[in-house]
């Protein structure tokens, strides 16, 4: 019988450590950017299972400020709840350099928009188990 038991603890503990492996995969593989946005500026109705349709539909809803920059990356990291609602507050974890400081509050206003007009989002029910409360990392150009 104890045997079984600690089996089952480690099967456990090895599935949570695939789940986590498969999350960081993801997360690094999945730095595609999106071009058009600002003409697909709408939050998706469609369920989101990856992180990869996650970063694709906050970045479908993009809309860059007036004073946009060809070369302008800024990007966030953020966590979401399992219902798709966001978890705390956004930071922005990088901003392109030789801009001035118009430019970077006209980026972190933009950021907020976007967020606020395309979250809650549609995650999958098992999707937003996996990602609840996991830092992830969203990069906007």
């Amino acid at each position: 019988m104890r045997r079984r038991q600690l089996f089952r603890t480690n099967f456990a503990a090895l599935s949570a450590m695939a789940h986590a492996s498969i999350i960081l995969v993801a997360t690094v593989v999945s730095c595609v950017p999106i071009v058009d946005a600002v003409s697909r500026a709408e939050p998706t109705n469609n369920l989101i299972n990856k992180v990869r349709e996650l970063r694709a539909a906050l970045r479908a809803c993009w809309v860059p400020p007036s004073l946009a920059h060809e070369d302008m990356t800024i990007s966030v990291r953020l966590s979401f709840k399992q219902n798709g609602e966001i978890l705390g507050v956004p930071l922005i974890t990088y901003m392109s350099v030789g801009i001035s400081e118009d430019e970077r509050q006209a980026y972190r206003a933009a950021v907020d928009e976007t967020l606020a007009r395309c979250t809650p989002l549609p995650l999958s029910y098992a999707f937003g188990s996996v990602i609840a409360g996991r830092p992830i990392y969203v990069r906007f150009h």
